[in-house]
């Protein structure tokens, strides 16, 4: 009976102890990830230049570095990075400002562009795109990973294998 009392004095005691904090003002844990990975493929119809569009909440500041690896089926890949307008296709972050894709390699060569500066908080769209024109066949897959130095969040599930419209793609 005794040893039944002091185990659970002892776990009152721990709760009590664990619940209590010197440091109430501490800064809450940030919620988020610094590096996101993901395989992905497409599957465009004939004649069409084809996008899997990815969405992430990043913060101000942060400072991102992307890369597409492993890129298949005789693709040629181009990236845009723009926030969130309510359609796809803003202000590229990658070209500068513009409206194009950044494009700058050939079939199946992996892309890799560091030190990308998000300037303001908010949702972006990534547009891995399959430029129909350069590619051979409909298919192909790749790996897109994501490093930051601030955490981001993953938005919504990503849209595949849509028809990038007003496709345009430069090399900066």
């Amino acid at each position: 009976m005794k040893n039944q009392i002091l185990k659970t004095i002892l776990i009152i005691a721990g709760i009590t102890f664990a619940s209590c904090s010197n440091d109430d003002d501490a800064t809450p844990e940030v919620v988020g990830v610094t590096s996101f990975e993901i395989e992905g493929q497409w599957n465009c119809e004939l004649g069409e230049n084809c996008e899997d569009v990815y969405q992430f909440e990043f913060r101000k500041d942060s400072k991102i570095s992307i890369s597409i690896e492993g890129v298949t089926g005789m693709s040629v890949v181009s990236l845009d990075l723009s926030a969130e307008f309510g359609q796809f296709g803003g202000p590229n972050l990658l070209n500068e400002g513009n409206l194009t894709y950044y494009g700058c390699t050939g079939q199946d060569e992996d892309v890799s562009i560091t030190n990308i500066t998000v300037s303001e908080a908010g949702t972006y769209n990534l547009s891995v795109a399959r430029d129909w024109g350069l590619s051979a066949g409909v298919e192909g897959t790749y790996t897109l990973a994501i490093i930051s130095d601030t955490p981001f969040t993953e938005g919504v599930a990503p849209v595949e294998d849509i028809d990038a419209e007003n496709y345009e793609r430069e090399c900066l």
